[in-house]
């Protein structure tokens, strides 16, 4: 998208892209669900939504220089932090499992396992020079873009001593807005950030 005094607003089953110059909507849509999150995805936006009962979330994708709706979802249980990648997008679901969705359809490209039930080590997500990694400071893998198998990297063990928090990689096209998602999630929203534990994105209680 070309920069421009814009932005993206979610109101009561509604988004709309506002221009702060002219004070008018460059075009607005009704929504089913009441968006909390929106993220810019290349020429499109992602946007994150509840129903009025705080039971069901819905991810839609639309086009951000028309509103039209690119695909609807309600297969996420959750409220995920997106990390695009050549027009994809990879996150950590509910189960704390690898995921990609396909960026034109929505469909669930692979949902990958990769670490035991009893692990409680915290992951997170980073893509550099066209690679996926899942970091932790015991273990990093590497994510299959297309089969989603995750292989270790044993000279990338241990490498720190401290939890690692967050993760942005180099040169991609991704955004992740931890903060906003953490207020919207109200405390049981279900925050898939990471990988791991029993909190954040991990475990069962992500």
């Amino acid at each position: 998208m070309s920069p421009s005094n814009e932005v993206f607003l979610g109101q009561k089953k509604a988004v709309a892209r506002y221009n702060m110059d002219t004070k008018e909507a460059v075009w607005s849509r009704a929504v089913e669900d009441t968006p909390y999150i929106i993220t810019t995805c290349g020429d499109n936006i992602l946007v994150q939504s509840m129903n009025s009962w705080q039971t069901k979330n819905s991810h839609q994708l639309l086009n951000a220089h028309t509103g039209k709706e690119v695909w609807r979802t309600q297969d996420i249980k959750g409220w995920i932090v997106p990390a695009y990648h050549n027009g994809d997008i990879y996150f950590f679901n509910h189960k704390g499992h690898i995921c990609k969705l396909c960026g034109n359809t929505g469909s669930l490209l692979f949902e990958t396992k990769f670490k035991k039930w009893h692990d409680t080590t915290q992951y997170v997500l980073a893509i550099a020079q066209n690679k996926i990694y899942l970091i932790s400071k015991k273990k990093t893998f590497e994510v299959s873009q297309t089969s989603g198998e995750c292989t270790e990297i044993p000279e990338l063990a241990n490498f720190t001593q401290d939890n690692i928090t967050a993760a942005c990689g180099n040169g991609v096209d991704q955004m992740a807005w931890v903060s906003v998602i953490a207020s919207a999630s109200g405390g049981d929203g279900g925050v898939a950030m990471m990988g791991g534990g029993d909190g954040g994105g991990g475990g069962d209680g992500g």
